[in-house]
Parts: structure tokens; sequence; C-alpha cells
């Protein structure tokens, strides 16, 4: 008896740390939507602190606010983190990035009233092309920039067709045409 309920305890632990593995794998999730339009393409990412720092608090000291700057200033260079051909001759005309997060000031109210505690990067992002018909696709380096980061759920609208596709650290390309 004692040893089925030993099974039992064993059971239930290993359970209830893949049910916390999957959480916080989806914690390191986020989001990314393209839309293109003649020669430029619009990029909006949302993705949860934890995807990017590998925290959910990520300013609780001098070396995380360091941490969230970098960040930022690694997310404002989005050619570096979505890899076109060097052929189709694209710039970043716009990077704005921001960081919704609780707590960051000392006088800061870290109460949420709608129960949602998750901190979460946010950018926009405008690319012109001059030649934008010869990206066949787009290399996720973002996944070697940030090793927490894990999938990205991208949502492509281009010439009035959508399509949804995850990008993963493990496949990092997204298919352009």
């Amino acid at each position: 008896m004692k040893s089925a309920a030993f099974a039992l305890i064993l059971i239930s632990a290993v359970f209830v740390s893949q049910a916390h593995t999957a959480v916080a794998q989806d914690h390191a999730a986020g989001d990314l939507d393209i839309v293109v339009s003649g020669a430029e393409f619009t990029l909006s990412l949302a993705v949860p602190a934890a995807g990017i720092l590998g925290t959910e608090k990520p300013a609780q000291n001098d070396e995380g606010r360091d941490s969230i700057a970098v960040a930022i200033s690694d997310l404002s260079k989005p050619l570096e983190l979505f890899v076109v051909p060097e052929e189709a001759e694209c710039f970043a005309a716009m990077a704005n990035v921001t960081l919704s997060a609780i707590g960051l000031g000392q006088d800061t109210d870290t109460t949420r009233t709608d129960g949602d505690d998750t901190n979460e990067f946010q950018a926009e992002y405008l690319i012109r092309c001059k030649n934008i018909d010869v990206i066949e696709a787009i290399h996720f380096a973002y996944f070697e920039r940030f090793p927490t980061a894990e999938k990205l759920a991208v949502r492509v609208d281009q010439a009035g067709k959508s399509r949804a596709q995850n990008v993963t650290r493990g496949a990092p390309d997204l298919m352009f045409k």
C-alpha cells in the first residue's frame, strides 16, 4: 500500500512538473504579425518578457534593468533579428519597442486589477525594400539572440491572403512567398 501511495505521489509530481514546463514554454512564446504592402512590410511583435529575458519579473535590480535596456536595443534592430537576403536591399524605416511591465520604478503601483501580471515586450517595425520580390524566406536570428525564446506564432497577410505558421527555435525560417 505504501508503494502504491508513493507511486501516486511520484506520478502526480511528474504531471505537475510537466504542466509547469508547458506553462513556462508558453510564457516564452510570442506573436508576430507581418503585413506586406507593395515594397514594404510591417512587423508587429508581442512577446512575454520571459521569452526575451528568461524571467517574468525583469527589473528587480540594476542587473535586471540593464538586461531590459540591452533587450530593447537588440529589439530595435529588426533586420538583425528577422533576416532577409541582402539583394532585397531592405532597411528599417521605423522601429518602436516598448516593455509593458509591472514595478519598473521605485514608486510604481505593482498591483493589477485585471489579474494579468505578465510583462510583455511589444515592437512595431516598418521595413522598406528596393527588391522585395527576391525575398523567398525570412530567417529568424531572433532565436539565436534570445536563448529563452522558443516559438513565435506568425501571421502573414500578403496579397490579400492570410496564413499562419509557428516559427520555432528548431525551425527558424519562414517561407515568405
